[in-house]
């Protein structure tokens, strides 16, 4: 540790201070788009800290932040929700790649999946700036006394005190894990806060850490098939090889085609690590998907079995047996879902909810908005038969699982609105 620290030093020693122009040049509601409000929710309460996006793959952006942040004392957090600057409406789910637990002055890298805002901004690591002490930084947080959101403050940076980058300024606890910028570069990661001081990790050394754990995104993955395997794998890149039951299918990953398995499995060589959706398909049976993680360096085959048959489809409506006034209509395009939730009284017809989603292989999942305004998520698996919808919603203002049962009540969603229908009869009369 101590050599590593001192090529750190040296690296700081190296340039001197970059030129005001650059700052001058930032505006400072650009930097907002690259920081994260981050409330990490467990069974007795939350945490709100601040994270700053520091890389994006092909379906993930990847956040910095203080592992403190989304460590519980005795229980992990049952979830973790991001918030961008241009879209504070919407909260999204985050998953933890890699954290320095049970540590104070610990580092924690997530990842958000999903239609995250197009104008986000990844902010800019400063290697070089060599610091005397004194500098004037800028902070963007959430300090939960007297501190708006994405609040912009200013500080002094005091100098290092070992690997500790060291500041002052006006700093609070909803601070941690943000980024500490100079001239609109991130210099340090807010660790600790201790009244109007900070700690903060030193960038060479956050860098250093996030972009060396299994996860983080290194280069675009070049997907190839091949005939067979190469018994070397390029440093942090890995294989993949799909196998197919019968052969002479077609693969695709994320919706692209890749090839064929005439010759025997497909080999994808060069895979970068991150979340791909799989899908097989051949002419007289039903097309298969997954969804799949490709890990660091890892060497991974995946068997497919296709069906004989034709793909099964959700459109329709669909009902809970316990709950006879409700309808979920659902409707099918390709891939992508849209729900419409009808509530049936002596007023007719309501639309209490409205959202939509994908059906991934047999994965239904759906983001929804209530008549209420409150939103949430469903995660569904549909049935071999394709007449049973069984899983789970979350609704975002409880962050409670609630159990969800739906059998296929009619495979015509449009005749639902015509009353009078025999669809629409037999609806009304379902599970009584």
């Amino acid at each position: 540790m101590g050599l590593f620290f001192r090529f750190i030093v040296s690296c700081v020693l190296m340039v001197g201070v970059g030129s005001p122009a650059v700052w001058a040049q930032t505006d400072i509601g650009t930097l907002k788009k690259g920081v994260v409000k981050i409330i990490s929710k467990f069974s007795h309460g939350e945490k709100i800290g601040t994270g700053f996006i520091a890389a994006k793959s092909k379906k993930h952006l990847y956040i910095v932040t203080a592992s403190h942040v989304v460590e519980g004392e005795t229980e992990a957090p049952t979830s973790i929700l991001v918030t961008f600057f241009t879209h504070q409406e919407e909260a999204f789910k985050a998953k933890i790649v890699k954290m320095e637990g049970d540590n104070p002055r610990g580092m924690a890298l997530l990842k958000v999946k999903g239609d995250v805002p197009e104008d986000i901004q990844i902010l800019s690591w400063d290697l070089t700036t060599q610091v005397h002490g004194g500098e004037e930084i800028h902070l963007i947080g959430f300090p939960r006394i007297g501190g708006n959101p994405w609040a912009v403050t200013k500080g002094t940076l005091s100098g290092f005190d070992g690997p500790v980058l060291k500041f002052s300024g006006a700093v609070a606890e909803g601070n941690s894990g943000g980024p500490v910028l100079y001239q609109g570069r991130v210099v340090g990661v807010v660790m600790e806060v201790t009244g109007q001081f900070g700690n903060a990790k030193p960038a060479q050394i956050a860098k250093f850490t996030v972009e060396n754990w299994p996860g983080y995104p290194r280069q675009l993955a070049q997907v190839v098939p091949t005939p067979s395997l190469s018994p070397i794998l390029p440093s942090g890149m890995a294989t993949l090889v799909i196998e197919t039951i019968p052969s002479d299918a077609q693969v695709y990953v994320d919706d692209a085609y890749v090839g064929q398995t005439a010759k025997g499995p497909l080999v994808m060589r060069d895979v970068e690590p991150d979340d791909y959706d799989l899908r097989v398909k051949k002419d007289g049976f039903r097309s298969w998907s997954r969804s799949i993680t490709v890990k660091f360096g890892e060497e991974r085959t995946v068997r497919a079995t296709l069906k004989p048959g034709e793909a099964l489809g959700i459109s329709g409506v669909w009902k809970n047996p316990s709950e006879p006034a409700i309808s979920y209509v659902l409707q099918q395009q390709g891939k992508q879902v849209t729900m419409v939730e009808v509530t049936t009284s002596i007023l007719g017809n309501v639309v209490t909810a409205q959202g939509e989603g994908q059906l991934v292989s047999n994965q239904l999942e759906i983001m929804y908005r209530t008549a209420a305004g409150t939103m949430g998520q469903s995660t569904t698996t549909l049935s071999a038969d394709g007449q049973q919808l069984v899983g789970n919603f979350q609704d975002f203002s409880t962050m409670i699982p609630v159990a969800i049962s739906l059998t296929r009540a009619s495979e015509s969603p449009s005749a639902f609105l015509q009353s009078g229908s025999v669809d629409f009869n037999a609806l009304q009369n379902f599970g009584q």
